[in-house]
């Protein structure tokens, strides 16, 4: 019987030896030139706000798909062509039960009043240029100038300049170089620097912009399980304002403080890095001060993504 045992032993430990590949894996981008890659997206955001013992609340829901094509592949990563090829905008406003929805393809009078759908239609198949490293990271995106061109002359003329300014300011917050740059951080991959095993986690730390407040998210990524060529993501984490976080809204600057959690799950090609699905939610709670009235405020965010 210890013979045997002692074979067993051995024969365990030689597989391990000659088939060390199966326990670890090197997750990154691997794409090739001209190849085309699609995404879809729905962000819903829930805002509970309370003014002077009066709960507002307000929902929002941005659904989208996109296409990435990747324009040049490099050693170190990939500059890739982005473009919107549909664009939709839920919103139910404080004190109403109907959503107001627009659409970048439609012709509802509403969206057309609002001049909200004129807008994300302008958005449609513009191009963006993502710079996109193998490793995960987006360093940076690039086009937003000549896609404002396209929204400010989507607006009717007759508009007054004042409310011209407040769509574009909503819009400029949003769909920035910079904040676009960390949209595109959040729906693509978190890679650690080295082969990972199951159970094996890595940290990352990142700025972000969630219902155009500043925040920095402090992220815990645990490799959960491979199965095929799916590999799973536990993602788990903490955010909060910077220190001192302050923005300007119409003139008005307001100070945010907000702390909560982010978890989640996220299933990518292990072959290729592309993000195959996600589902991630955040919670926040904290408090707004502008013009020395304090605005106590809760923010559930939920981000789902699939990748074909």
């Amino acid at each position: 019987m210890k013979t045997i045992t002692l074979k067993i032993s051995a024969l365990a430990l030689s597989l391990m030896l000659v088939c060390p590949a199966f326990s670890q894996i090197t997750l990154k981008y691997n794409f090739t030139k001209g190849e085309i890659l699609k995404q879809n997206t729905v962000a819903t955001v829930a805002m509970i706000q309370n003014i002077m013992d009066q709960e507002i609340k307000m929902n929002t829901t941005v659904t989208a798909k996109l296409t990435y094509e990747v324009k040049e592949a490099r050693d170190d990563g990939y500059t890739i062509e982005a473009r919107y090829k549909e664009m939709k905008m839920s919103i139910t406003p404080p004190g109403m039960e109907r959503n107001l929805s627009f659409d970048a393809n439609t012709t509802d009078s509403i969206a057309n009043q609002q001049n909200l759908g004129p807008m994300l239609k302008a958005m449609i198949d513009k191009p963006l240029e993502i710079i996109l490293a193998k490793t995960g990271e987006t360093e940076s995106v690039k086009g937003m100038d000549k896609l404002y061109e396209a929204m400010l002359s989507s607006l009717d003329e007759s508009i007054p300049a004042a409310q011209k300014q407040q769509l574009t300011g909503i819009f400029e917050a949003q769909y920035s170089d910079k904040s676009l740059s960390q949209l595109f951080a959040q729906y693509s991959g978190n890679f650690p620097d080295k082969p990972v095993s199951i159970g094996d986690s890595w940290s990352q730390k990142r700025a972000a912009t969630m219902a155009n407040f500043a925040v920095t998210i402090n992220t815990k990524t645990t490799l959960k399980s491979v199965d095929g060529n799916v590999a799973t993501l536990d993602i788990e984490g903490s955010i909060s304002s910077p220190e001192e976080a302050v923005m300007e809204m119409n003139g008005i600057k307001i100070k945010v403080s907000l702390n909560g959690d982010v978890k989640g799950v996220t299933k990518v090609n292990k072959d290729t890095g592309w993000m195959i699905s996600s589902e991630i939610k955040q919670n926040l709670a904290g408090e707004i001060e502008a013009t020395g009235m304090k605005i106590p405020l809760t923010l559930t965010i939920d981000n789902i993504i699939t990748g074909e």
